[in-house]
């Protein structure tokens, strides 16, 4: 198919920025690179722990500084690429933080992942030492579990740590938007606007939570800037997403793989140094992780697939059970040109890793449905 010329001018006019992204990306994927590599294979990482364990033992505190000092240093490392792709955002006008509002973002990042990272290798921890010979099977569930529970908190504990939410204020739009949650079943309490516009020019629009947590979100950077009809249709896409069970669907999906990876990922492993993972080394876990990252790969091509396809049918429901096809192409389009999206990105990235259909191809044809 051919696209309109214009689309093709945007796709070209911000080649510099995702260039400039992918100058920081590359060199930063290729030192992670290095980092596993003298870790793994020049001794570094049996090296540190050897270290940890004469001052901490190789208890659950051991694990826990272990595991520290490699993210901390990693962090340390890496924060020239950080605020590279910071100022990239500046430059291009899509940020509007200040350095001083991103810097505090880090730091809150990084109290959150340490918390966060602690909480799951403790479950990892626990795993390996009561449960050795079916460690994998236990770990897989407890992280699945521990993942549902995050997705609960996420609307009402950690999005607020970086966003602002408020309750949209009455209205027509608002009352629209719960008629339709009400029609299809879906119980919602509230809709909120996310406050994106304090620190980027990007517009989103979700749902959010599961069970009583879950919360409409939508970012005042597309309430604000689109027609009401066009954020009722981005909202009918994610009602798709509801009405369909994806996020159930996706965490299913999701769990039979790790499964599946975790379960390979520690044959492998037994194979190569003649044993599972075990309490007294977490070297041997970090040898366990880098090899479930690489077999994770084909599974993430055939997640990134799954995910494409569930978009299309949320297209679908917002055409033809909402009839608003025709103003979710609209808006999909001005989206692509706020988030300074690529209407055509390169097929094979698309295949290989895109959770969405590009937008090209799902604006033509919601167009011509004429929905």
């Amino acid at each position: 198919m051919s696209m309109p010329a214009k689309w093709i001018e945007h796709d070209k006019s911000i080649r510099p920025y995702l260039w400039s992204h992918r100058a920081v990306g590359w060199p930063q994927t290729i030192l992670g690179l290095i980092f596993m590599a003298l870790l793994l294979f020049r001794g570094f990482g049996k090296e540190v722990e050897t270290m940890v364990a004469a001052k901490f033992g190789m208890g659950y505190l051991g694990w826990l500084v272990y595991f520290g000092v490699l993210a901390g240093v990693w962090k340390v490392v890496t924060v020239p690429f950080s605020m590279a792709s910071f100022r990239i955002e500046k430059h291009f006008k899509l940020s509007k933080q200040s350095f001083g509002s991103w810097v505090g973002d880090q730091f809150k990042g990084i109290g959150l992942g340490v918390v966060l990272g602690a909480i799951a290798l403790s479950l990892i921890y626990a795993s390996v030492s009561y449960f050795p010979g079916a460690w994998w099977l236990v770990c897989a569930t407890l992280l699945i579990f521990f993942s549902i529970v995050l997705a609960q908190l996420t609307p009402i504990l950690l999005l607020p740590l970086f966003f602002k939410l408020k309750p949209m204020e009455s209205g027509d739009l608002k009352n629209r938007l719960l008629a339709l949650c009400e029609r299809f079943g879906i119980d919602v309490k509230e809709v909120f606007h996310l406050g994106l516009g304090e620190k980027t020019e990007k517009g989103n629009a979700a749902f959010l939570g599961l069970g009583r947590t879950k919360r409409i979100v939508i970012g005042d950077t597309l309430y604000e800037k689109f027609p009401a009809e066009e954020v009722e249709a981005v909202f009918a896409h994610e009602l798709g997403h509801q009405v369909h069970n994806d996020l159930w669907k996706g965490i299913g999906i999701s769990s039979v793989i790790l499964y599946v990876c975790f379960g390979l990922a520690n044959f492998a492993l037994a194979k190569v140094v003649g044993h599972s993972p075990s309490s007294d080394s977490p070297y041997d876990m970090l040898c366990f992780f880098v090899g479930l990252s690489v077999i994770q790969m084909p599974f993430n091509i055939f997640q990134a697939g799954y995910s494409r396809a569930r978009e299309w049918a949320a297209d679908g429901f917002a055409q033809v059970k909402i009839g608003q096809g025709t103003q979710l192409a609209a808006a999909l389009e001005r989206l692509t040109y706020q988030n300074r999206g690529q209407f055509k990105p390169n097929a094979i990235l698309e295949f290989i890793g895109h959770s969405h259909p590009a937008p090209w191809r799902r604006i033509t044809l919601l167009q011509q449905a004429k929905g």
